[in-house]
């Protein structure tokens, strides 16, 4: 091996060495979390790529004070999928004082799912609501992070729309999941949600990527 070829496939190494660990680089997404026009919380999520597993980290935290509203929730959730489909989910909510406990493995007719120390089923095409990944606007069943209630939905295209993400204009799809949970979601050409809408207490809110 002459030593300009040997040069080569060792520069050629090299850069193959830094494309993986730049792949595998985490990636985090940070949300604010608004309650009509106010600032009430945020939410980060961490995406870690490691060949054909991607492992999720999501932390969520809000305080509420408008008028007679007093409300605080804190969230904190982790996701595995393996050649793109959720292979488990844990998760731990205190949902204004309320604590809940929920976690998700896939079996081999579809996912146990234990909710406060009570085991239960879900079938194959059930993912819990873990709306950073489009993979959400596939499924007919979802299931409420919080307390692993069922979802009966539908998901419609409502058009192309541009959004304003740190400071860039950046087009959008805008889907609509409604049924027995309604959300509004803009994701960008690479999937990466941008924008989540939906109504509680007769307010917007509304998360945001910055």
């Amino acid at each position: 091996m002459t030593h300009a070829l040997r040069a080569a496939l060792t520069a050629a190494g090299l850069l193959l060495s830094a494309a993986a660990a730049q792949a595998a680089e985490p990636r985090t997404l940070n949300y604010r979390i608004l309650m009509g026009d106010d600032p009430v919380g945020s939410e980060t999520v961490r995406l870690e790529h490691q060949s054909d597993v991607t492992k999720v980290a999501v932390t969520a935290s809000t305080r509420v004070k408008v008028l007679f509203i007093n409300f605080r929730y804190d969230h904190k959730r982790e996701e595995v999928w393996k050649g793109g489909m959720l292979d488990s989910m844990s998760a731990q909510t205190d949902d204004d004082g309320t604590p809940h406990a929920i976690r998700m493995m896939r079996t081999g007719d579809g996912y146990s799912v234990t909710v406060d120390g009570k085991v239960g089923k879900a079938s194959a095409d059930t993912l819990p609501l873990t709306l950073w990944t489009p993979e959400v606007l596939k499924r007919p069943t979802l299931l409420s992070v919080i307390d692993g209630k069922p979802y009966s939905v539908r998901t419609d295209l409502v058009g192309t729309e541009t959004l304003t993400v740190g400071g860039r204009a950046v087009p959008a799809q805008h889907h609509r999941i409604s049924g027995d949970v309604e959300r509004d979601l803009w994701f960008d050409a690479q999937g990466t949600l941008l924008k989540t809408r939906f109504k509680r207490s007769g307010y917007d809110v509304t998360y945001i990527l910055d």
